[in-house]
């Protein structure tokens, strides 16, 4: 059964819950579909996979990601929508099916904002018109005890698809000030969506989803992201930490650097802690008590190469090393795309659930 209340106080680090938490926050379609046994992809079946999976909450995304992403009804990994943003890419990334699958790709090289004159004549989207009434809809098909945790972020990763990543890094380098004005629009209005869903009862915290860096190191200078795109998540931290709410930041890759300023920012927990990049025991052990790790169930190989078996022993070597204490929510290293066999993904779940209740046995 749903209980917020448990993942809130993992979120927080207010100590240990009753039990570790599962925690994902964009699950492909098809694996939805074959646990339901019927379609997906409506805010019904979204609703009612999670509370069936033992999650707490559905996770949603409202704000620029529908614009430049395709993911107009909310819903996180929902079918790609092709954009002036992203092209849609088709191929059989999945060995378990025959049919072919569809992603998105942004450009590299040079995106719809170049200058001046397509920035002002761009349609940026209205923030106060994005369709909440999706999160409300999701609010009320769960049971009072489950929340609604929204993906909003993108300050960083929406400016760069605009612009197309080598534009914007040699605008960046050479001081031009189209790409700090791209920053600021896309925080302007990601603020705004944040205000308007803070009105909700259902939502139960905010999630800033925005990679910063590879398994190596990071997309751009840290530097620059502590100028102009921290303080905007800074500006909507406050926002959602004086409502009291589990505020949470998603990046991939090896971002050591930044973390003391996530926190200064004033995030409560960090997903997904990649494995190929990042040593959850490490920051764990760093920032115990001040910040939430999330994930680190290998991606790359267990739970895609691997058999339910070494999926379990994962989770559960995961479990007892990060469990004590409270502050670790279990989950994938990333995401549950389509590739990853069902078998492994029910491995995960149920392996959750039967090692994680307190107090985590040695």
């Amino acid at each position: 059964m749903a209980d917020f209340e448990n993942l809130r106080k993992a979120l927080l680090c207010q100590g240990e819950p009753k039990r570790v938490p599962p925690f994902e926050l964009s699950i492909d379609e098809s694996i939805k579909r074959q646990f339901l046994g019927k379609p997906a992809g409506s805010l019904e079946a979204e609703a009612e996979f999670f509370m069936k999976a033992g999650y707490d909450f559905v996770p949603m995304t409202i704000g620029i990601r529908q614009t430049t992403r395709g993911e107009e009804s909310g819903v996180m990994g929902s079918k790609p929508v092709q954009t002036s943003v992203l092209k849609a890419a088709k191929a059989n990334y999945n060995p378990f099916q025959e049919e072919a699958t569809t992603r998105m790709w942004a450009e590299e090289g040079t995106g719809l904002i170049q200058d001046q004159a397509s920035f002002d004549h761009y349609e940026w989207p209205d923030p106060d018109q994005f369709k909440y009434d999706a999160v409300a809809t999701v609010g009320r098909l769960v049971p009072n005890e489950a929340k609604v945790i929204v993906n909003v972020g993108a300050v960083f990763t929406a400016s760069w698809m605009y612009m197309g990543l080598e534009s914007f890094c040699i605008a960046l380098a050479e001081g031009s000030g189209l790409a700090t004005r791209l920053i600021a629009r896309v925080g302007e209005i990601q603020m705004r969506v944040v205000e308007n869903l803070l009105q909700f009862d259902c939502v139960g915290a905010i999630c800033m989803p925005d990679d910063l860096g590879y398994s190596t190191g990071f997309m751009i200078n840290p530097k620059i992201l502590r100028q102009y795109v921290f303080p905007w998540n800074k500006r909507i931290g406050d926002l959602v930490r004086a409502k009291g709410l589990p505020y949470i930041y998603h990046s991939d890759g090896r971002i050591y650097e930044v973390i003391d300023d996530l926190i200064s920012c004033g995030f409560h927990a960090i997903h997904p802690c990649e494995r190929a990049s990042t040593d959850i025991e490490r920051v764990k052990r760093a920032y115990a008590g001040r910040l939430c790790v999330c994930g680190n169930i290998d991606l790359d190989t267990t739970l895609t190469l691997g058999t339910p078996r070494d999926v379990e022993d994962e989770v559960r070597t995961r479990i007892r090393a990060l469990g004590p204490g409270g502050g670790y929510c279990c989950g994938s290293s990333n995401s549950v795309p389509e590739y990853v066999p069902f078998g492994n993904y029910m491995a995960m779940i149920e392996s959750v659930a039967k090692y994680g209740g307190y107090p985590i046995r040695a």
